[in-house]
Order: structure tokens, then C-alpha cells, then sequence
């Protein structure tokens, strides 16, 4: 009857993840398509494909934690002779560490190109003020970017010469780019296409404003690096005590591990464990 009511709570759990995560996959769509909608000013405005909507930057692999997460529980359950409660709470502890280790990939991504996007627009504003055009501007800042930033301004310096209506490439980029440094950049952007003025001061401006914000999200990841490597020790002291102790004594421990009782303490502190880390990273979490 317990293995019964912990497979019906593990699978709602899963459920519940799959959910949230489609609920927060869905949020960020509407609000893309309601960004485009509110920079539309004109009936030049080009609605975008779905085929588009999906070429966000970052890409995202939210399935990633899921399918590592039933992995682990397939391979604890199948092929150990650990009971359930071992492949349930390793397969939480694994989602959440996929999901984080995920999750930092991704900010280490956004914070590379909105460092390269730092560096474009200051060779930007010191093209126009030697007297360029915004185009030129555009094309010396992209024979100098790099990858990931050189492949969106090549797209979007390309479509111009191409022809099409440089206000909607520009609304591409910050729907492709779903990132506030953007907004702010192609905003710029817009607005001297719209009623024309200095673009090399609102440049320079937005550009110290990108600087400002990736130095105190960078200030706050450091800070937060201490409580990471305390909650990483505090886990692998945990499991070397488990080593030396069954090393030490292995009668006692293996029939405690191998109980009912003993495997649901211990699946439910594996499941404490992933709590704890995900309560960690929330704190540590950079709101702007």
C-alpha cells in the first residue's frame, strides 16, 4: 500500500513540474507576442511565423531534467536491488541538479552576448561619431562581433540590405532575443528610425546601462558562489559519512538501508536535499 501512495505522489509530482513548466513556456510566448505587438507603431508592422517565435535566444531544454529524472529512476529501480523510495528521491535530487546545471549554461550564454552586445554598441556609437552611416555603423560592428552576437546581426543587417523594412528587422531581433539589454538596444534603434535625432548619445547611454547591469548580476553571482560550494560540501560530506559508515560496519547499515523504514528516510532526505538546493538557488536568484 506505501509503494502504491508514493508511485501516485511521484508521478503528481512530475505532473505538477511538467505543468508549471508548460504554464512558464506559455507566459514567455504571449509576452513576446504582446512586446511585438505594443513596438507595432505602424501598418509596416510584420507579424512573425511560429517557425520564428521558436528561434529564441537562449534555447532552452526544458525536457532535459525530466528525462534525466526518469532515467535515474529506471536505472536505480531496475537495476540495483535499492527499494523505490531510493529510485524516487534520486530521480528529484538528478531533475533539480539538471535543471539547475541547465539553467547555468543558459546564463553563462546570456551573459556572453550581453557582454558582446556591451562591446558592439561602444564600437557602434564610435562609428557614427566618425561620421558613418547607421548601416556602416552596422556593418564594421559586424565583421568585429563574435558568435552568438555576430549570428543575430548578421541576420539583421542582411534582411536590410535585402530590402525589408529595417523597423520590423530591428522588432525581430528583440523578439529572437528576448533579453532587457536588447529591448533597451533595439528601442534605441526604433525610436532614431522613427523621429531621427543623436543616435550615438542614446547609444552610449544604453550601453553604459548593459555595462551597469552585468556588473551587479556579476557582483551577485559571486557573492552567491559561497552558499553554492556550502550546500555542494555540506551534500558530499553527507554521502562519504554513508561510505565510511557502511565500510566501517556494514551489517547494521545494509539492513537499514534495505528496511521499509530505512529506505523511506533516506529517499526522504534525498528529497530534502533537492529542496534545499533549489531553496539556495532561489535566494540567490538575480532580479532585476
Amino acid at each position: 500500500m506505501s509503494y502504491s501512495l508514493l508511485v501516485v505522489l511521484a508521478v503528481l509530482a512530475i505532473g505538477l513540474v511538467v505543468l508549471r513548466g508548460y504554464q512558464l513556456a506559455r507566459m514567455r510566448r504571449v509576452s513576446r507576442e504582446r512586446v511585438g505587438l505594443m513596438v507595432a507603431g505602424d501598418s509596416d508592422f510584420v507579424p512573425f511565423t511560429g517557425e520564428e517565435k521558436l528561434r529564441t535566444f537562449p534555447a532552452r531544454y526544458y525536457f532535459a531534467p525530466l528525462v534525466a529524472a526518469l532515467l535515474v529512476a529506471a536505472g536505480v529501480y531496475w537495476l540495483t536491488s535499492l527499494l523505490l523510495p531510493y529510485a524516487v528521491g534520486g530521480a528529484i535530487l538528478i531533475g533539480v541538479i539538471t535543471y539547475l546545471v541547465e539553467l547555468q549554461v543558459s546564463n553563462s550564454r546570456i551573459e556572453r552576448i550581453e557582454a558582446q552586445l556591451a562591446d558592439a554598441i561602444d564600437l557602434l556609437v564610435a562609428t557614427l561619431r566618425a561620421g558613418s552611416s547607421l548601416l556602416a555603423a552596422l556593418d564594421a560592428t559586424l565583421r568585429e562581433a563574435k558568435a552568438p552576437l555576430r549570428d543575430e546581426l548578421e541576420n539583421m543587417v542582411g534582411r536590410i540590405r535585402l530590402g525589408e523594412d529595417p523597423r520590423a528587422v530591428v522588432r525581430g531581433l528583440a523578439l529572437r532575443v528576448p533579453l532587457e539589454s536588447f529591448r533597451l538596444f533595439t528601442h534605441c534603434l526604433l525610436v532614431h528610425w522613427e523621429t531621427g535625432g543623436s543616435l550615438a548619445q542614446s547609444l552610449r547611454t544604453v550601453g553604459r546601462t548593459v555595462r551597469d547591469r552585468l556588473e551587479i548580476s556579476r557582483r551577485i553571482s559571486a557573492q552567491a558562489v559561497e552558499s553554492q560550494i556550502s550546500v555542494a560540501a555540506v551534500m558530499a560530506i553527507t554521502y562519504a559519512l554513508a561510505l565510511i559508515m557502511l565500510n566501517a560496519n556494514p551489517g547494521p547499515i545494509k539492513k537499514l538501508i534495505y528496511s521499509q523504514l530505512g529506505s523511506f528516510i533516506a529517499g526522504g532526505l534525498i528529497v530534502l536535499q533537492a529542496i534545499g538546493m533549489m531553496w539556495i538557488w532561489r535566494m540567490s536568484r538575480i532580479r532585476f
